[in-house]
């Protein structure tokens, strides 16, 4: 596998980016620390950025952002914005925002109602495996409540050992397929949970996510599944995790979102090397790098401009031009290479 991008690329990143793009090559790929005069000035800059400005603005007096926990404008899309444009966890936006998530639980069916507390005590992860989640991404995993989500994220990825084929988890109900009862499954908030945490990582721990990985792929493309309970179906948050070994050359945009976003949070876990076909991919990306180790690949869809729970990549103010594309691409290729080879997370 290719070690890293093409020293050039990271050079001129550093040079025409956006403040967040600067501030996290810096941070996560270079390992500078934020005290420095550099890095106090990029996270000035990142404060004045439009879309950081806009979530600040949500902030309510207990701390609050907006009045949803799961959806757009709300408290998990608010967070993870804030993250991924690279405000320091001591930022005291992001600091009062986590004390209320903690603060007041009974907010979590804000935006997902009841249905985010069946899907967690079905397995299936719901609000409790969200919110553990959305600490994960600030930084913060010593919370006995996160904890207690890593293990049932560990346990989903460990009920996939178990399956041999589709047939082995669904049935049909009313012309739908719905999971088997006492099935478990992994969503897209088990993967970014496990992701962003570092505690679970054992020998034995990380070797049974590879291999449950591997029984993804193994599985791919998978069909929508619906959750029943009694006679009420619901989507499990399966954004990104239908199909682990794509065929990249027939990708359209949409789902060039959806593999970046995938294939961050696997590199960020350390299951590549134990897995030759995410190998395979993460290789084919590299390939895709041109001689400067940019990505140059036209790609355009809401997917990757429009932020919320589930979407929402772009770090550049805009794509108006295709060379603030190409720095967004640029930087999440980037990571993915970086965490694919071993960095820590």
């Amino acid at each position: 596998m290719k070690k890293n991008m093409q020293p050039d690329a990271d050079v001129k990143l550093l040079e025409c980016a956006c403040p967040s793009i600067r501030y996290r090559i810096r941070s996560e790929v270079l390992g500078q620390p934020e005290s420095s005069q550099m890095m106090v000035g990029l996270q000035a800059e990142i404060l004045r950025d439009p879309l950081v400005v806009q979530v600040l603005h949500w902030r309510q007096a207990d701390g609050w952002l907006g009045w949803s926990f799961h959806g757009k404008a709300g408290m998990e899309a608010g967070i993870r914005i804030l993250c991924e444009k690279g405000v320091q966890r001591h930022h005291p936006a992001l600091e009062q925002a986590l004390d209320a998530l903690e603060k007041y639980p009974e907010r979590l069916e804000r935006g997902i109602g009841k249905v985010g507390k069946i899907l967690d005590e079905k397995g299936f992860g719901g609000s409790w495996m969200i919110r553990a989640a959305v600490f994960a991404y600030a930084g913060v995993e010593n919370k006995a409540f996160l904890q207690a989500q890593i293990w049932q994220a560990l346990n989903g990825f460990k009920a996939v050992l178990a399956t041999d084929s589709i047939d082995d988890i669904v049935d049909t109900y009313r012309g739908k397929l719905v999971f088997k009862n006492n099935v478990q499954w992994p969503g897209i908030y088990h993967l970014r949970l496990l992701a962003f945490t570092h505690s679970w990582r054992s020998e034995e721990n990380q070797k049974m996510v590879a291999e449950g990985v591997r029984r993804l792929i193994k599985l791919s493309p998978l069909p929508n599944i619906s959750v029943r309970s009694k006679s009420q179906l619901m989507a499990p948050a399966s954004f990104c995790m239908h199909d682990f070994n794509p065929e990249m050359g027939l990708m359209d945009d949409a789902h060039w979102m959806m593999w970046f976003h995938r294939m961050e949070c696997l590199a960020r876990l350390g299951v590549i090397n134990a897995v030759p076909e995410l190998q395979r991919q993460v290789e084919a990306l590299a390939r895709l790098l041109d001689a400067d180790g940019y990505f140059t690949k036209s790609l355009s869809h809401s997917y990757f401009t429009k932020w919320g729970a589930y979407p929402g990549m772009m770090l550049e103010t805009n794509w108006r031009t295709p060379e603030r594309r190409m720095v967004d691409l640029t930087f999440r290729s980037m990571l993915i290479l970086h965490y694919a080879t071993g960095q820590a997370a």
